[in-house]
């Protein structure tokens, strides 16, 4: 398994350290979520549950007071992972450097050996269809995507009451 800072891995997550406001998230790696769309993460327990054999790559925005923290906390629950830090003091120099790398397309801050995945069109999207929990009413009828125009539709007929009752 070969994973660095030039290799795409099959899992890259995105660790703001929790000490950071959320404005380094929405702010200054808003580009770089952008560009990789890496997985969010608050701590490192998720990381844990990835299968062994996976290639993991976790970016961690911090200052210099907890980056060592993190890189301990990172090494006992997922030693196969590959630690790319960010360690950047000011708001400004973190968001600039994060900018970098998504107009450079270097996720890691290296060129890439291995193209990033990209979005295929072509890919067929699947939009999961909502269920309804039991004794859910509504006062719209079922759409049958079959149908014809010509068909006589249901009438819509209000709910029986409330639902709180009374």
């Amino acid at each position: 398994m070969q994973i660095g800072p030039d290799i795409y891995p099959d899992h890259h997550f995105l660790l703001i350290a929790p000490n950071l406001g959320a404005e380094w998230l929405f702010d200054a790696a808003r580009q770089y979520w952008e560009r990789f769309r890496p997985t969010v993460i608050s701590n490192f327990r998720f990381v844990a549950l990835v299968p062994q054999g996976k290639t993991i790559t976790v970016t961690v925005v911090a200052r210099r007071d907890i980056a060592p923290d993190l890189a301990a906390q990172m090494t006992m629950t997922a030693p196969n992972a590959y630690y790319d830090p960010l360690i950047y003091d000011s708001f400004e120099d973190a968001k600039a450097e994060l900018n970098r790398r998504a107009e450079q397309s270097q996720p890691f801050g290296a060129p890439m050996s291995q193209p990033t995945p990209t979005y295929d069109p072509n890919m067929p999207i699947v939009i999961p269809t909502a269920t309804r929990p039991p004794g859910f009413i509504t006062a719209t009828p079922e759409f049958d995507p079959n149908a014809t125009p010509d068909e006589p539709r249901e009438e819509i007929n209000p709910t029986p009451g409330p639902i709180l009752g009374g």
